[in-house]
């Protein structure tokens, strides 16, 4: 079976990247709450159906902060890409912590540590 994500799937993602990144650029208040924080967004994954769309991001905070951040700011995001995106049905939005750069890290340590 064919796995490869489709060329409106690829689209909207790369839309849905740029709009919460601009959102992130733009609507600094968070930074009040959270003073040291930077995101980078690494890649955004939406569903065949389009209904879901996971965000993984890299992030400087604890999980804690990182979880007040998704509760506070996840509404705002999701109001966005829903005035935004022309489809049928807005994507329900989730922030994820991307391990991967972690896993990198401890990768790179154990090459150095050789």
């Amino acid at each position: 079976m064919d796995n490869k994500p489709s060329f409106r799937t690829k689209k909207i993602e790369l839309s849905i990247k740029r709009l919460v990144s601009e959102y992130l650029v733009t609507h600094r208040d968070y930074l009040n709450k959270f003073p040291n924080l930077r995101f980078e967004i690494t890649s955004v994954k939406v569903s065949k159906d389009l209904r879901f769309a996971k965000i993984f991001l890299i992030h400087n905070i604890t999980e804690e902060e990182f979880a007040q951040f998704n509760k506070l700011y996840l509404h705002g995001i999701q109001n966005l890409i829903a005035n935004t995106l022309t489809s049928k049905y807005t994507p329900k939005v989730s922030l994820i912590f991307d391990q991967t750069f972690q896993d990198s890290l401890k990768v790179q340590s154990l090459i150095d540590s050789l």
